[in-house]
This record gives structure tokens, C-alpha cells and sequence, in this order.
């Protein structure tokens, strides 16, 4: 298990699920502040805005990394680059409206449009794993 993490494509998906976990928590923490307007949910909504910027910074210093940043790389490396990072950057953003609708449906109570909505993103993130998947694995075989 530990030698799939140390290769490039392990590395390229522990990055990609750090981010949507992490947008998940913002998501969860926005929802909060957003539903409960509670003045000592700012610090959670603060500490997981910064975590979450500072693990997209993470992830692209990794990518980066694994692409040969600092030697000319071909064009394949760079467009497999770029689309990993755009499909990380999306996966999360999918996490981060499950986490807000897991947030509603806690906070408002388990109606219909909670039901449908948390279902919804549940399924779309389950849906998004798979172009990160993808790219991450074009990206780690281009390198």
C-alpha cells in the first residue's frame, strides 16, 4: 500500500482528495456560518478557507514537481499538467457544495429538498472521482 502512495499517480491522488476533503470542511463550515450566522464559526470557516488555499498551493508545488518543473518539458506534460490540476480544482469545488448540502440538511432538518439535494452532490462527487482518476494516471504516464 505504501508503494502505491510513493508513486507519481499515488501521490497525484492523495493531493487531489486532500483538496476535496478539505473543500468539503470549508463547504460545511460556510453552510454553517451561512445558516446558523453564529460569531464563533468564523474561526472554523477562517482556519478551513486558509487549509483548503494552502492544500491547492500544495497540490500544484506536487504537480509541478512530479512534471519536471524546473527542465523543459514537452507539450503532453504540460496539457496533462494543466488538465490535472483543472480536474482537481473542480473535484473539490464539487466537494465543497456536498459539504454545504450535508451542512443544510443537519441544519434544516431532513425535508424533501434536503434529501434531494444531499443525494444529488453525493452522487455528482462520486461521479467527479473519476476524470481526476483519469488525469491524474495521463499525467503520471506522461512524466
Amino acid at each position: 500500500m505504501a508503494d502505491k502512495v510513493k508513486s507519481p499517480f499515488g501521490k497525484l491522488m492523495a493531493a487531489a482528495c486532500v483538496n476535496a476533503l478539505l473543500a468539503f470542511v470549508f463547504g460545511l463550515c460556510l453552510g454553517r456560518v451561512l445558516i446558523q450566522r453564529l460569531t464563533g464559526s468564523y474561526v472554523g470557516l477562517a482556519l478551513s478557507g486558509a487549509s483548503l488555499i494552502l492544500a491547492f498551493l500544495w497540490t500544484s508545488r506536487a504537480v509541478r514537481r512530479i512534471g519536471g518543473a524546473p527542465y523543459p518539458s514537452g507539450d503532453a506534460v504540460r496539457k496533462n499538467r494543466v488538465q490535472f490540476l483543472w480536474s482537481c480544482t473542480f473535484f473539490a469545488m464539487i466537494s465543497f457544495a456536498l459539504g454545504i448540502a450535508v451542512s443544510s440538511f443537519f441544519w434544516y432538518g431532513p425535508d424533501f429538498i434536503q434529501i434531494f439535494g444531499l443525494v444529488f452532490w453525493c452522487l455528482i462527487t462520486c461521479v467527479a472521482i473519476y476524470p481526476v482518476r483519469r488525469d491524474a494516471k495521463r499525467f503520471a504516464g506522461t512524466t
